[in-house]
């Protein structure tokens, strides 16, 4: 075998089930490339696979040109895929990929410049704009939102009500937060919980506070960091406060895995919790019982609108792709109506557009429009060396919660290392 190292592959209509993600499942017999087609290969991770293979399925119908095939990767392993790939001139011919590593792969070469066929779409209005700003470098685009993903506050609405909340009017500040968190924090569960060992949460569903009190992480160019300043400290000193001043989240909060602080909102051993839009997929799919709601991340005392981390999958073509006029026809397929809402907003996912968030399938769930206000108000971090500060973001915070570092020193540390990456 090559080194693509072909595991974990799934071409269009194989049949294999998708354990996890949104989108529908998919099954039937392979669908195999005619004589008189070129083959076009897309790489997509498996959070988005089934909306892809089903998306390649129904283009693959409409014209005789070319046969789009999807291969699905582990959603951990698809950049190291994509960089094996590259060095041995085999990489696919699109490549649906977090938001967060498309600027570095841009940067090295990895991408084609799409930006006048970017420029061109008549919808380019509707994208995050954090999103589309992570597709570019040196001002040229390289790849387009494709699924999102935003960071939002799910609370428990039984909770709230036991507490004596009204279960339609969550917090709205910090002030309100702790209060409600405070309120909530009895009868065996906490107000509320925080995946502390996970270093993305401290990207996902902790940026929001420094950006929405008037923080930044990183500067525009996103060469220095900016953690080290007041509005910054102070978001730092309300997740130690929440831990250590009010004890509102569950003891072992600081050691919690991503999917360890998820599973105590959903068994109600906590009552609050940001998570991402992959989470309300799963209660809109039945995979929770929970009476829940949505909102915005509550706003600091310094902050003048509310934030959202804007993450999930950007799509592009490589720069060793076969025929950039083929798969530009794709990708643009990939952002119509018949995939955006038909394929990831039936199956329980955000579209790129937000002209797409107006359909039959969210209207019965008005958290979507919470979900719809925050991608509207989020930020990506853009760096070419984002996954290289996870770790000083991950030591630094861990040590602030376990009260070893004020958070004045774990802010100070944490950007004198980020600075100390980016200039190397």
């Amino acid at each position: 075998m090559n080194r693509k190292i072909m595991t974990n592959i799934l071409i269009v209509g194989a049949g294999i089930a998708l354990l996890s993600g949104c989108g529908q499942k998919t099954g039937g017999e392979k669908i195999e490339s005619q004589n008189n087609k070129k083959t076009l290969t897309v790489w997509t991770r498996d959070s988005t696979a089934a909306a892809a293979v089903s998306a390649a399925e129904k283009y693959n119908k409409l014209q005789d040109k070319v046969a789009v095939e999807v291969v699905q990767q582990v959603n951990t392993e698809i950049a190291n895929q994509f960089t094996l790939s590259l060095s041995a001139n085999e990489a696919p011919d699109i490549i649906s990929l977090d938001c967060t590593k498309v600027p570095y792969f841009a940067a090295n070469g990895a991408f084609t410049d799409i930006s006048d066929r970017f420029e061109a779409l008549d919808y380019k209005d509707q994208f995050s704009e954090g999103m589309i700003k992570s597709g570019q470098v040196d001002g040229k685009t390289y790849a387009v939102p494709f699924s999102p993903d935003v960071s939002v506050l799910l609370y428990n609405k039984e909770h709230y009500r036991d507490a004596g909340l009204d279960p339609e009017n969550p917090p709205k500040t910090w002030e309100e937060l702790i209060e409600y968190s405070q309120k909530l924090t009895k009868d065996g569960h906490y107000g509320y919980v925080y995946a502390g060992a996970h270093s993305g949460a401290y990207m996902f569903t902790f940026m929001p506070y420094v950006w929405n009190n008037g923080g930044e992480f990183l500067s525009e160019d996103g060469k220095t960091c900016l953690l080290n300043e007041e509005h910054a400290i102070e978001a730092i000193g309300l997740l130690s406060d929440m831990i250590n001043q009010y004890k509102v989240t569950p003891p072992s909060t600081i050691t919690y895995s991503w999917s360890e602080a998820q599973d105590a909102f959903l068994t109600g051993q906590a009552s609050q919790i940001v998570l991402g839009s992959a989470a309300v997929y799963n209660f809109v799919n039945g995979s929770s019982d929970m009476e829940w709601g949505a909102c915005l991340v509550p706003r600091g005392p310094k902050g003048s609108g509310y934030a959202s981390f804007s993450g999930g999958d950007s799509i592009g073509i490589t720069s060793q792709c076969s025929d950039v006029e083929a798969a530009w026809d794709f990708i643009e397929y990939a952002l119509s109506e018949e995939v955006q809402v038909e394929e990831l907003a039936k199956g329980g996912c955000l579209p790129a557009r937000k002209d797409f968030f107006d359909n039959e399938y969210f209207a019965a769930t008005p958290q979507y429009g919470v979900l719809k206000e925050a991608l509207e108000v989020s930020k990506t971090p853009y760096s070419l060396k984002y996954d290289e500060m996870y770790t000083p973001m991950l030591e630094d915070m861990q040590r602030c919660l376990n009260q070893e570092m004020t958070p004045q020193e774990a802010a100070a540390d944490i950007a004198a290392r980020i600075d100390a990456i980016m200039a190397d």
